[in-house]
């Protein structure tokens, strides 16, 4: 018996799995506090990139 409980807590088998899920989790939680600050930033970022008063759109001349 006491050798399968050390054989258990010596097994890390599913140790990437965890890491993933905490690693994940975080991101998750950290997206849903700075929601605003990134929606903000990413409709800035596409005005400025789709703003077409900016670019010059060339004439083609014969």
């Amino acid at each position: 018996m006491k050798k399968m409980i050390r054989k258990l807590i010596s097994d890390q088998k599913g140790i990437n799995t965890v890491e993933v899920v905490v690693l994940v989790a975080i991101a998750l939680g950290l997206a849903l506090i700075f929601r605003e600050q990134i929606f903000t930033f990413v409709k800035k970022l596409l005005g400025d990139v789709l703003n077409t008063e900016v670019y010059v759109v060339p004439t083609i001349t014969p």
